[in-house]
């Protein structure tokens, strides 16, 4: 008798071994750090400004397909003069999405001002599908 509970331990031993090993086995990852953080300062002295908004290359597929459509994103203008943290928050699809948020990482502006200095601002950019 005392070997069945012997075996019976060694089961419940290896069990509870391998839920805490399930644990710990992949670590969670760790939440992407934006490039740059956007200041709680409002209103700023100077607006941003876009210089060029590439429009997003559609195939021509798409765009006979989806004419009149509107696609919505959001974006971080950051202060170092790079477009990030681009985000569809309306799109149309997989392909259409991707070329918009390509298009996005293209546009040319001028920083925003506070005091002086170069600020990041949240931008919402739209994109009209069109000929």
């Amino acid at each position: 008798m005392n070997a069945k509970y012997i075996v019976a331990g060694a089961a419940g031993i290896l069990i509870l071994a391998g839920a805490a090993n399930a644990q710990n086995a992949t670590p969670s990852p760790s939440p992407a750090e934006k490039e740059c953080t956007i200041p709680s300062v409002n209103p700023v002295d100077v607006n941003a400004r876009v210089l060029a908004k590439p429009e997003p290359k559609f195939s021509r597929a798409d765009r006979d397909r989806y004419r009149g459509y509107v696609m919505t994103l959001r974006a971080t203008l950051c202060g170092s003069g790079k477009v990030t943290d681009v985000v569809v928050t309306q799109g149309i699809t997989r392909d259409m999405d991707a070329a918009a948020i390509d298009a996005a990482h293209l546009i040319e502006f001028t920083p925003a001002e506070k005091d002086g200095k170069k600020v990041s601002r949240p931008v919402t950019l739209k994109y009209f599908v069109k000929d």
